[in-house]
């Protein structure tokens, strides 16, 4: 089967402006981590990613991927893809975003199963909140996280993001709100 068309790089002079357009954005090294402006070689992991964890369709992690990154022209802020620094392996995502439904910027992360349970996604999320805070400032962003999911909030914790009840309660008794920063009253 032949891959969309809206999924295959860009060449010549479109792949060069595609290339200057991610140079304005930043990229942010950690000790063991380089996060960068996504490309649509990093689209494959992201789709894998997304069907291994949500059940999502080529076309639908497409999507995701498309309007997770146009956040860097809209809002100032977006995906940034995680990579190893030792070789550029591709791992995971870390967005400040928004979706649809989002009241206020999201601080998420998805990573590929067998670079979960390693200390990335805490490492990862460490440089995006401090990116964050820099960019929006304290309390201008939240994590949503399902009640039942113990490890994700456990992460927002270590971040040192605090439940925000306030807000939590316009979802609803399954959905945590993790405010980073000052919870404002």
């Amino acid at each position: 089967m032949t891959p969309a068309r809206c999924t295959q790089p860009p060449s010549g002079k479109a792949a060069m402006a595609a290339a200057q357009y991610r140079a304005a954005l930043p990229v942010i090294q950690t000790r063991r981590l380089v996060l960068r402006a996504p490309t649509l070689d990093d689209l494959p992991v992201w789709t894998s990613i997304c069907q291994d964890s949500f059940g999502d369709t080529a076309q639908e992690a497409w999507t995701e991927f498309s309007y997770y990154t146009s956040g860097w022209l809209l809002h100032g802020h977006g995906l940034f893809t995680v990579t190893l620094r030792e070789d550029d392996q591709v791992i995971g995502f870390v967005i400040l975003g928004l979706e649809w439904d989002d009241q206020e910027p999201e601080l998420g992360y998805m990573f590929s199963t067998e670079h979960r349970m390693q200390g990335y996604a805490t490492e990862a999320c460490t440089a995006v909140r401090d990116f964050g805070f820099d960019l929006l400032g304290s309390g201008q962003f939240v994590s949503y996280v399902s009640a039942s999911n113990a490890r994700s909030n456990a992460l927002a914790a270590r971040l040192g993001a605090a439940r925000d009840k306030a807000v939590e309660h316009s979802f609803g008794p399954d959905q945590h709100v993790w405010r980073y920063g000052e919870v404002q009253a």
